[in-house]
């Protein structure tokens, strides 16, 4: 088993490619279905010790699902350090409400994306990720 590997989505495989390449580690691309209601299946290949998704997550709503659905897989798959690695992160912009009843998005994207598994980029790491 390797010690590191990256998993991506399929809109960022070239890049995704591309670093796995240059860090000499392998690249899966996360399988997305479709179902005719909308909602989507999530397939994700072998996990490592260290998981690295890249996915870059301009056009966001349905990545977002896709990266929790993912993170889950992977860490059930015995992924004990889930690394995202987003080149574009969605709903970051907005930080204050402009107008009222306006929603704060940052304060929304921003838990998600830690709660689903890969973590917040400034979280310090702890003994126990090692």
């Amino acid at each position: 088993m390797n010690a590191a590997i990256i998993h991506c989505l399929p809109s960022s495989s070239r890049d995704a490619a591309s670093l796995a390449s240059r860090l000499g580690i392998p690249v899966h691309e996360i399988a997305i279905h479709a179902f005719p209601d909308g909602e989507i299946r999530v397939t994700a290949g072998p996990a490592a010790p260290t998981t690295i998704i890249y996915a870059s997550l301009d056009r966001p709503n349905e990545k977002l699902i896709t990266l929790m659905f993912a993170a889950e897989a992977l860490r059930r798959g015995g992924a004990r350090r889930l690394i995202l690695l987003a080149p574009y992160l969605c709903y970051m912009r907005q930080d204050t409400a402009f107008h009222a009843g306006e929603a704060i998005s940052q304060k929304v994207v921003g838990p998600l994306i830690a709660g689903c598994g890969p973590r917040d980029h400034r979280r310090r790491a702890s003994a126990s990720d090692a």
